[in-house]
């Protein structure tokens, strides 16, 4: 995945600006449908984010079912279709 900044002096919280980091890496194929995404922890150490925000950036990603979180596995791009009514 390309890093891209958080803008520290932007009004956008923080974790919306790594919701939309991840994202456009989702929709630019980075992480095909059934990939994992990377972990809460490393999106820390690759942001210099709390690990509270990159919790609340998943769970907007998860909200708009650009991700799932597998317990135990870690959150992952939903397969092809998964959460689509219209599947």
């Amino acid at each position: 995945m390309s890093v891209k900044r958080i803008d520290l002096m932007s009004p956008v919280p923080r974790y919306r600006q790594l919701a939309v980091i991840l994202r456009k890496a989702i929709e630019a194929g980075e992480y095909p449908p059934g990939s994992r995404l990377p972990s809460e922890k490393t999106l820390t150490q690759t942001y210099g984010v709390a690990r509270e925000t990159a919790s609340k950036a998943m769970d907007a990603l998860a909200a708009e079912r650009l991700a799932v979180m597998v317990p135990g596995v870690g959150w992952h791009v939903p397969p092809e279709g998964a959460g689509d009514p219209d599947a």
